[in-house]
């Protein structure tokens, strides 16, 4: 009898997935290996806008995590096509950024981003983060009206 083994692991708490700030022989930095937010966008959940979060058609205010296994699900098509779509590129995300580390010409800035967040972290340890990109804007629940271009 051939009894087959079922995979699953939690990719933030294996050793395998790994992500890094800065590394200078690398050309990219904040890289990984693995990323909730875009496990989340090819399953179709939601889209990116300018701050680099996930807008889904409830918000973007929220936390993602993921389970690989083997389970198989069938494939169904996703809402959206690009990558930005549900962004309105309105810039509120970019007026809130108390460091100016976002713009609708770059997207955001993670160097500056993280140098905020670390002085931050310093000051409120335990808390970290800021999310100020994430309140008070028209993807912070919905998905916002798109712009018309005239």
């Amino acid at each position: 009898m051939n009894i087959l083994k079922k995979f699953s692991v939690v990719p933030a708490l294996d050793e395998r997935f790994w992500a890094k700030e800065y590394s200078p022989h690398l050309e990219a930095s904040f890289t990984s290996n693995w990323s909730e937010r875009h496990v989340a966008f090819v399953c179709g959940l939601g889209t990116f806008g300018l701050s680099k979060g996930l807008i889904t058609p409830k918000g973007m205010a929220g936390r993602f995590g993921s389970i690989i296994t083997e389970l198989y699900l069938p494939p169904q098509k996703r809402g959206y096509e690009n990558v930005y779509e549900y962004c309105s590129m309105c810039g509120s995300c970019a007026k809130k950024c108390p460091v100016n580390a976002i713009s609708i010409e770059n997207g955001k800035d993670h160097m500056i981003c993280s140098k905020f967040l670390s002085k931050t972290a310093e000051k409120y340890k335990p808390r970290l983060g800021c999310g100020k990109c994430q309140i008070g804007v028209p993807c912070e629940s919905r998905i916002p009206k798109q712009r018309t271009i005239k």
